[in-house]
């Protein structure tokens, strides 16, 4: 039974572990990569966590986590993590990744939701809290609008901050992983966030596959994490044969081991 991983590289070696320790081959490749990006509001937000002006930082990622510090330098980590450790600021976390990446960090997650580790789940959480307080959200610069529609809509005074930059890699992995599902030579394709979807769906749009694969993919399972991924595989043409209630890599093949014999 082959499976299809397309994660970033910075989770694809555990993840293909994961997968063969279930009992898959895998074919993998990383559809999404990330890089720093220019944000000129960065020294403002800097400035209102240091000088305690502001009551919620939000962490939607691990790399949120790495380009912020990235951001704040060697020479200010230690008093800026001061202050997010201090007693007027809630630093959130996503899910349970994000919140062992601020720890390593030596940051103190105050908040996790409890299943739903995705923007819904954070305005679940967040929206009775954030009447009249000043939200910041550290992450990249393809975030849902979910999160920032709704706590606006809470009362939250709300800053965005955009860290670092999804880009789509193009080589010779992402081209083969493509050309296997479109030969029918995977059995489950697996995403894990919206703009991985959009750009495997590019990639085989410029190999001339897309409607080979959308066809391809209708034969086979398709998982993903979270309804913002489910919607575009739908929006698509394609159909979601399984969305774990935790929105975890783990938990979405434990379902699907759930559902197949390897």
């Amino acid at each position: 039974m082959k499976i299809a991983i397309t994660r970033p590289e910075e989770h694809l070696e555990e993840s293909v572990e994961l997968a063969r320790s279930r009992g898959f081959e895998v074919i993998a490749a990383p559809m999404v990569a990330v890089c720093e990006r220019d944000e000129p509001a960065f020294e403002a937000f800097y400035k209102r966590v240091i000088d305690g002006l502001t009551d919620f930082v939000i962490l939607t990622s691990v790399n949120g986590v790495r380009f912020m510090l990235r951001k704040v330098g060697k020479d200010r980590e230690a008093g800026f993590v001061s202050a997010l450790n201090g007693s007027q600021i809630r630093v959130v976390s996503m899910g349970p990744r994000t919140a062992k990446g601020l720890e390593r960090s030596g940051i103190n997650p105050d908040l996790m939701p409890d299943k739903i580790y995705t923007s819904s789940g954070l305005v679940e959480l967040l929206a009775p809290m954030v009447e009249g307080k000043t939200v910041e959200i550290v992450r990249s610069d393809h975030g849902s609008r979910v999160l920032i529609n709704e706590l606006e809509r809470a009362g939250a005074d709300l800053h965005e901050i955009k860290v670092y930059k999804i880009v789509r890699p193009v080589g010779d992995l992402q081209r083969d992983l493509i050309k296997a599902i479109a030969d029918g030579k995977v059995d489950v394709a697996t995403f894990t966030s919206a703009q991985t979807v959009k750009n495997f769906f590019e990639t085989a749009e410029e190999l001339g596959l897309k409607e080979k694969v959308c066809e391809r993919l209708n034969e086979i399972i398709v998982a993903v994490i979270g309804e913002p991924t489910a919607n575009v595989v739908e929006e698509l043409g394609v159909k979601v044969d399984i969305m774990p209630e935790r929105a975890l890599f783990d938990a979405m093949i434990d379902e699907i081991s759930e559902r197949i014999e390897v």
